[in-house]
């Protein structure tokens, strides 16, 4: 086996779609220029909505796509629209609304790509579109995804079936560089093969687990079970992840031949009693999940909860585990919960107590610069919220109530801390949280057990800024294969999910607009080529573009044009 670097990859994807945008569009390209969609001169729409029409190819071979999904994209995410591509993989929007879309389309075996993309990394090149305007040529070159094939086997080579088999890749985020899982991953068959498909070019790590019998407890108490099972075992196999070998995939590369065995290892029993309020009328179930393992991977399953409040859960390996209870009924009621977390070492694990408590709650009101409009209905506007970590260690306890009459409102069974968001009717934006004569807009509150907070006035304004403009290289010409990178001059508000932090890229005519920013004296705001996905949550690469970047600042309501030079 000897993989394709990824940069070569990489370089391939460029030039391929370079090269067929131009055949599509009926010209020829020796360079990796995006190349805009005619504007139809003379055409409307019928109601005066605008249309994109345009094709969908494969960047192997030029040879159309059928039933692709193209979507268009509105920035709030509120205008979505989709569509099938058709047997010539000719797609039609209509009855698109004037603004700014991003254009994507999808297809299993390919990867997705958006219009104008040019790094793998990168974001799209959005579209602007006037009333009734009519955009067609557009061309949209999917490449094939890479494949990773193999096969999982025992400690005596014998395979095992139903191991669920992961990639996973290093990527910038939230905390620095962390490994998170890429694709759907695959169940390994009676044979112990695997084949997980659409993969970007990469270097990755691959992981594979299986439920170790009786760990899904859905009827009752744990059976006896088996003392040995198998640890989640990474390729080649090793059950650190630290220790994992990394497989190198390049464009629309199968990389076959993956194989290795599973680490045997004694597994563990959990058991315990959940204390609290007598029990629901439902039956109850303990959720078991990894602690350490990366997001969407690494459930072990659980048990239910018997009528005397005792559990069991069996077939453990080793590990750290967060146990969570959330009752499917109220307690006296109240909507209760339970968490906790525990290091199993390969020895059962017996006396786990989960005690029930009332999750935090968050009590409000929404209010409207100027009062409250005429028209606006509470159902318009609700009550949101994010983790306040920078991770995803808030715990709810199921669908947030709807805004009363009043606009009044209830953040309810929160554990953990989190930052106060809205869900705002058209034309209104956030403007801060205030709590005791305190904005704690980007302050995270912690609701804890128990926790109530009251009087939180969440002010909503028709006032947002907008920073505008284009970029420009050293020749004066508009620059379209660019991210422009808004941040604040303070280093303590980089954090994820921070607001003060935002991107954009050119559309087709070259310009950019970044909107809703906070107002905030001290800004800077560069334009830079190359950004990898997550980069912004890295404070050493927003720290180095500080020096180079112009400084900025926004009043609420104000609007300021910018013409950037790209920095490299």
């Amino acid at each position: 086996m000897r993989p394709v670097p990824v940069s070569i990859g990489i370089v391939a994807l460029v030039f391929a779609a370079s090269n067929l945008r131009g055949a599509a569009a009926g010209r020829s390209s020796d360079s990796a220029q995006i190349t805009p969609p005619r504007a139809t001169q003379g055409q409307q729409a019928a109601t005066g909505a605008a249309v994109l029409k345009g094709t969908v190819v494969a960047a192997d071979t030029g040879a159309p796509i059928r039933h692709a999904q193209v979507r268009a994209s509105t920035p709030d995410g509120k205008g979505d629209h989709v569509v099938l591509t058709d047997d010539q993989g000719r797609f039609e929007l209509r009855e698109l609304a004037d603004g700014r879309y991003t254009v994507s389309a999808s297809r299993t075996g390919f990867m997705s790509v958006q219009y104008g993309q040019r790094r793998l990394a990168d974001r799209g090149t959005p579209i602007e579109l006037a009333p009734g305007q009519i955009f067609d040529r557009l061309a949209l070159v999917l490449p094939r995804g890479g494949v990773i094939a193999g096969r999982i086997s025992d400690e005596f080579g014998e395979p095992i079936a139903d191991a669920q088999v992961q990639v996973l890749r290093a990527a910038a985020g939230p905390g620095g560089r962390r490994m998170t899982s890429v694709g759907r991953g695959d169940t390994t068959d009676d044979q112990g093969a695997f084949r997980i498909y659409g993969l970007p070019p990469g270097d990755y790590a691959i992981s594979a687990t299986v439920r170790n019998e009786s760990n899904m407890n859905m009827t009752g108490r744990a059976g006896p079970g088996p003392e040995q099972g198998y640890a989640p075992t990474y390729y080649p196999g090793t059950p650190s992840m630290s220790d994992a070998q990394r497989v190198s995939v390049g464009l629309g590369q199968e990389v076959s031949g993956v194989a290795f065995g599973l680490a045997p290892t004694r597994i563990a029993r959990i058991s315990g009693r959940v204390i609290g309020p007598a029990p629901s009328a439902d039956r109850e179930f303990v959720m078991l999940t990894s602690a350490d393992q990366p997001m969407n991977f690494g459930s072990y399953g659980g048990g239910m909860v018997e009528r005397d409040g005792t559990f069991e859960i069996a077939g453990v390996p080793p590990g750290r585990y967060t146990l969570r209870l959330q009752p499917r009924g109220p307690r006296d009621g109240a909507t209760l919960v339970a968490i906790t977390t525990v290091t199993v070492s390969g020895a059962d694990l017996a006396g786990v107590v989960l005690t029930l408590q009332r999750p935090g709650i968050l009590r409000g009101v929404f209010e409207f610069e100027g009062g409250v409009p005429a028209g606006v209905q509470p159902s318009q506007v609700r009550i949101g919220f994010m983790p306040g970590d920078g991770g995803m260690s808030v715990f709810t306890a199921g669908p947030q109530p709807p805004t009363n009459g009043d606009f009044t409102f209830a953040l309810q069974g929160m554990m953990g801390p989190v930052l106060v968001r809205a869900n705002t009717p058209p034309g209104w934006y956030l403007h801060s949280v205030i709590h005791d004569g305190e904005d704690i807009t980007d302050t995270p509150v912690p609701l804890g057990p128990g926790v109530e907070v009251r009087d939180v006035r969440v002010r909503l304004t028709q006032r947002f800024t907008i920073v505008s403009g284009a970029v420009r290289d050293e020749r004066g010409r508009a620059v379209l294969d660019t991210t422009v990178v808004v941040f604040p001059d303070d280093d303590t508000k980089w954090g994820f999910p921070s607001r003060f932090v935002r991107t954009a890229r050119p559309d087709t005519q070259g310009r950019f607009e970044i909107r809703t920013l906070p107002a905030y004296a001290n800004y800077r705001i560069v334009a830079v080529s190359g950004i990898e996905d997550g980069q912004l949550y890295d404070p050493d690469f927003l720290a180095g573009l500080r020096d180079r970047a112009e400084r900025l600042s926004l009043n609420q309501g104000e609007t300021k044009t910018f013409d950037l030079r790209l920095r490299p």
